[in-house]
């Protein structure tokens, strides 16, 4: 298929294939019709030519923008998604230390079992235009730990029902994150701009220049730009898929700081600081010295 070769290759790669050779094609083209079509005659119709060119470019150039603002916020809007998985997944992880302690550890065990599988295994998946299954197991196993605990205190309770609302969250989240890693441009939308984009540049075959290779530059030119429209569309069309996709980076993140707050919590609390005296108004800050224990 050639949607796994898109983007399973750089997009410098394609990109120029698709670009140079749509420039190529143009000019092809414009080659044989230049033999087929009089010159005299496109040349004395030039005025309504372009009369009629500015007219389609101008609503191909509205569709084509159009598509390409869709597809960004499209792409911007899985982004989003992501980032509010990953800030659940952490809210969720310091909302453990809430439970008694054995509780708490299971739970966050949980969660960077959860965590290590969206990004090692899960996004490689996304990566293919896939979607991922294997993370449910966790969730599920997560949302039977939390249902199944019985709270001692009032406290405890509380815990237990904002855990329980920040895991409901993060079922939609996921669920959001999952639909954006099939959603793309229909089939019938890329028909239209394709057959647009020829229609568009076949049109300007239509003008007979004096100099036939200025013809072919500007012909080679307005295929070319609107080529590279198409390229940043196809980039941007699949959010989790290609080179040009939504990392897991707010993943890592997190992971991260679990891991920065672990060595902390290790090395133990800091020695609170005793203050100096005020001299002339003002704390000499520079002379802070922590208070010894005994």
């Amino acid at each position: 298929m050639i949607a796994n070769w898109i983007y399973g290759n750089p997009t410098w790669l394609w990109g120029s294939i698709f670009v140079f050779g749509t420039m190529a094609l143009a000019c092809i083209g414009l080659v044989i019709f230049h033999h087929l079509v009089d010159h005299s005659m496109r040349r004395a119709h030039n005025e309504l030519a372009g009369f009629v060119l500015g007219l389609i470019g101008v609503v191909y150039a509205v569709l084509l923008a159009f598509i390409a603002v869709a597809t960004w916020e499209a792409f911007s809007a899985a982004d989003t998604m992501v980032q509010t998985e990953a800030g659940y997944i952490d809210n969720l992880y310091r909302d453990t230390h809430g439970f008694p302690e054995a509780v708490g550890a299971a739970l966050r065990h949980q969660l960077r079992v959860y965590t290590d599988i969206v990004i090692r295994d899960e996004w490689p998946v996304q990566m293919e235009g896939e979607v991922p299954t294997a993370g449910w197991h966790e969730l599920y196993k997560l949302h039977k730990a939390l249902v199944t605990y019985e709270p001692a205190t009032r406290g405890q309770a509380v815990v237990q029902a904002e855990f329980l609302r920040n895991l409901n969250e993060l079922y939609r989240a996921r669920e959001a994150r999952l639909s954006a890693a099939t959603e793309h441009v229909p089939v019938v939308i890329w028909y239209i701009i394709l057959i647009g984009g020829a229609v568009t540049t076949g049109f300007s075959y239509l003008f007979g220049f004096e100099n036939f290779r200025m013809h072919l530059t500007m012909t080679a030119a307005l295929a070319g730009s609107l080529s590279l429209v198409i390229v940043l569309i196809v980039a941007m069309d699949w959010p989790l898929r290609g080179e040009v996709s939504i990392s897991p980076e707010a993943f890592d993140n997190i992971e991260h700081g679990w891991a920065a707050s672990a060595v902390a919590d290790k090395n133990g609390p800091v020695a609170p600081m005793s203050p100096t005296p005020v001299v002339g108004g003002h704390q000499n800050l520079t002379d802070v010295t922590p208070i010894a224990h005994h």
